[in-house]
C-alpha cells in the first residue's frame, strides 16, 4: 500500500492510497478550511498502509544448521566416452584414491553447526592448499526436509580432483651456465592418506645435498602437522622437526608450533657475478610458540602470541647465542578472490585482498640463555590488497626486522613489495613487481643478490651484490591451451626487468639500473605436479657488462606472480 506524498497534500491535488493492485481506496480534494481533516485521515491511512508493509516484509531469516555432507572425490583423469579411454583408466586402477577420512578432516563444520560462509569458504581454500588435490569446491544446498515448503537446513556437497602423487623426482632448471638437477622419488598421496615421502639427489647452486623428507598434514588423525627431514650435505648436514598447529580460519581461537634441528654448512659469498669466499656456518635452533585469538569478527581476527626461540650458531669465528623470550600482535583480515590463468593455468588459486599486518618483539639475555650480550629482535611489516576492479588488483607489503645489539641496528632489513595483476580475459594477464630491499649491517653470510636466478632476467646468477636493491618487472601472459590429453598445458610470455644492487659505498643512482628484455614458455601439468607451471626464459640484456655475454638462459623455474 502506497500514501500520498506531503507535496501533494497541500498542492491541494487529488489524493488517495492504494492497495497492492493499485486501485484507488478513497479520494478527494482538500481546501484550507478542511486541512486538518486531510491531515487526519492521511495519519490514520499512513499508520494502517505502513503497517501493512511491515507486515509484508519477511523477517530476516536466521542461518540454517548444516544437514547432510556429502564428500565426492574425483580421479585424477577423466575418462573418455569416446576415442581413447585405455591408459587413463589404467592411470586411475595404478593410482590410490584419497580417502574420505582425509577430506573429512580437512572440514571445519560439521552436521548440526549454524552455517557459517567463511567456514565454507576457508574449508576450500584449505582443501586447495593440500599438495595431493590439484582443486576443490563445497557447495551448499538448502533443502526441505519437513515437506512445508521452506528450507529447514543446508546440505553441503564437497568435491576434491586428485593429482597424480606417486612419480619420479626429476627436476631440471639451466640457470645461465649453472645447471641445477634433482633425481628421486615421491610419494605426496601414501596410501590415499594425505602423507608424503620423498627421497631425492639434489645439485643446486650452492652444494650437493641427500635428502629424505617426510611430512605428515594430519599427524595421528589430528590437526597437527608434522615436518621431518634429513640431509647429508656436500659440505655438512641438516636435520629438521617441526610440529604445526596452525590457525585454519578465522574463527580458530588458538594455534601452537614446537620445533627444532641443527645444520652445519658453508655458505659462500659472492662478488661481480663471481664467488670470492665460503664461511663455515653450524648452529642448532629450537622453537615453542603459542598464539590465542583476542578479537574475531565476520572477516577480521586479532591475534596474540608469545614464543621462546633457542639460536646456537658459529660463523666463522663469530659466535651467536641467543634465548629470546618473544611476544606478537597480529591482525588479519580476509578479502579472498579467486582466480585461473595466473601461474598455474586452469587451477583455482586464491588471492587475499584483506590486510595482515604484524609486530613482534624479543629480548635475549644470559638468564634467558643467550649470550652475555642483550639484544632485541623486532619484526614490524604490513601487507595490504587493493582491488581495482575484477581480476585487477596490487597486493603490496612492507616489513622491516633487525637486531638491535651493543648500542645498534645488526642484519637490519628493512623490504617493500608490490604485485600488480590485470586480467584481459580468462588466458591473458599482465603481472608486474617491483622489490626494494635495504640492509644495514647485515651478517657476513647475508648478501643482497640480483640476477637471473630471482628475476634480472638477462644477466649472469648472482652477477650484482650489496646492501641495497631494487628490481622492477613487467609481464604480458598468454596461456594458449589447458590440459592438452590431460597431460600439459601451455602458454608464452614477454618480459621486460630492471634492476641493480648498490653497496655501501654507493649511493642509489636510477641510471645505474641494468635493463633486460625477453620471452616465455610457460609449461604446466596440474594433474602431474604440485608446481602448477614451470617456465623457459630467453633474456637479452639492453645493458653491455664487461666479460660477460648478453644472451641468458635459464629453464625449469616457476611461474610465479
Amino acid at each position: 500500500m502506497s500514501c500520498p506524498s506531503r507535496d501533494t497534500l497541500f498542492q491541494k491535488q487529488p489524493i488517495g492510497c492504494f492497495d497492492e493492485d493499485g486501485i484507488v481506496i478513497t479520494g478527494r480534494h482538500f481546501s484550507g478550511f478542511n486541512t486538518l481533516t486531510g491531515v487526519a485521515y492521511c495519519v490514520a491511512f499512513y499508520v494502517i498502509g505502513c503497517a501493512s508493509l511491515f507486515a509484508q516484509v519477511p523477517a530476516a531469516r536466521s542461518p540454517l544448521p548444516i544437514g547432510n555432507i556429502e564428500i565426492v572425490n574425483h580421479e585424477v583423469f577423466d575418462e573418455p566416452d569416446d576415442g581413447i579411454a585405455m591408459p587413463y583408466r589404467i592411470a586411475n586402477k595404478i593410482h590410490v584414491q584419497t580417502r574420505n577420512v582425509v577430506v573429512e578432516r580437512e572440514l571445519l563444520f560439521k552436521t548440526g553447526d549454524t552455517l557459517d560462509r567463511e567456514l565454507i569458504e576457508q574449508t576450500e581454500r584449505n582443501l586447495r592448499a593440500l599438495t595431493f588435490l590439484r582443486d576443490a569446491q563445497v557447495e551448499t544446498i538448502e533443502a526441505d526436509g519437513d515437506g512445508d515448503g521452506r528450507p529447514d537446513r543446508v546440505d553441503v556437497r564437497v568435491s576434491t580432483w586428485d593429482r597424480w602423487s606417486l612419480s619420479p623426482r626429476v627436476d631440471f632448471q639451466q640457470v645461465h651456465d649453472r645447471t641445477i638437477w634433482e633425481a628421486g622419488v615421491s610419494e605426496k598421496n601414501l596410501f590415499g592418506l594425505g602423507k608424503a615421502i620423498t627421497v631425492t639427489h639434489r645439485t643446486n647452486l650452492d652444494r650437493t645435498s641427500d635428502r629424505v623428507t617426510y611430512l605428515d598434514p594430519q599427524l595421528v588423525g589430528s590437526r597437527v602437522s608434522m615436518v621431518a627431514s634429513g640431509s647429508k650435505l656436500s659440505d655438512g648436514d641438516e636435520v629438521l622437526l617441526l610440529l604445526n598447529r596452525n590457525y585454519l580460519s578465522l574463527r580458530d581461537p588458538w594455534s601452537w608450533t614446537a620445533g627444532g634441528g641443527s645444520f652445519s654448512r658453508t655458505d659462500p659469498i659472492f662478488h661481480d657475478g663471481l664467488e670470492t669466499n665460503r664461511i663455515r656456518h653450524r648452529g642448532q635452533w629450537a622453537d615453542l610458540a603459542v598464539g590465542r585469538a583476542i578479537y574475531q569478527s565476520e572477516q577480521r581476527a586479532v591475534r596474540l602470541h608469545g614464543a621462546y626461540r633457542l639460536r646456537e650458531e658459529r660463523v666463522g669465528a663469530e659466535g651467536r647465542d641467543f634465548g629470546i623470550a618473544e611476544v606478537g600482535l597480529r591482525s588479519v583480515s580476509h578479502r579472498f578472490v579467486r582466480l585461473t590463468h595466473v601461474s598455474q593455468f586452469e587451477r583455482n588459486e586464491d588471492f587475499n585482498l584483506g590486510a595482515d599486518s604484524f609486530a613482534t618483539i624479543g629480548l635475549s639475555t644470559k638468564a634467558l640463555g643467550g649470550g652475555v650480550n642483550r639484544a632485541a629482535f623486532v619484526a614490524v611489516g604490513h601487507v595490504q590488497g587493493i582491488p581495482l576492479g575484477m581480476g585487477h588488483f596490487v597486493i603490496a607489503e612492507g616489513r622491516f626486522d633487525g637486531r638491535y645489539e651493543r648500542g645498534e641496528w645488526r642484519n637490519a632489513l628493512t623490504t617493500f613489495r608490490a604485485r600488480y595483476l590485470r586480467k584481459h580475459a580468462t588466458r591473458h594477464a599482465f603481472v608486474s613487481r617491483i622489490a626494494y630491499q635495504r640492509g644495514r649491517n647485515l651478517d657476513p653470510e647475508i648478501q643482497l643478490l640480483l640476477g637471473v636466478e630471482n628475476g634480472l632476467r638477462g644477466y649472469p646468477v648472482r652477477q650484482f651484490d650489496g646492501n641495497q636493491l631494487l628490481l622492477l618487472s613487467a609481464e604480458e601472459r598468454w596461456f594458449v591451451a589447458d590440459d592438452v590429453g590431460q597431460l600439459f598445458s601451455l602458454g608464452v610470455a614477454g618480459f621486460i626487468d630492471s634492476g641493480f644492487v648498490w653497496s655501501e659505498e654507493q649511493s642509489f643512482d636510477f641510471g645505474d639500473l641494468k635493463t633486460a628484455v625477453g620471452v616465455s614458455l610457460l609449461l604446466g601439468s596440474n594433474r602431474l605436479s604440485s608446481r602448477g607451471g614451470i617456465r623457459v626464459d630467453v633474456g637479452y640484456g639492453l645493458n653491455r657488462l664487461e666479460g660477460v655475454g648478453r644472451w641468458v638462459f635459464a629453464a625449469g623455474s616457476d611461474i610465479g606472480f
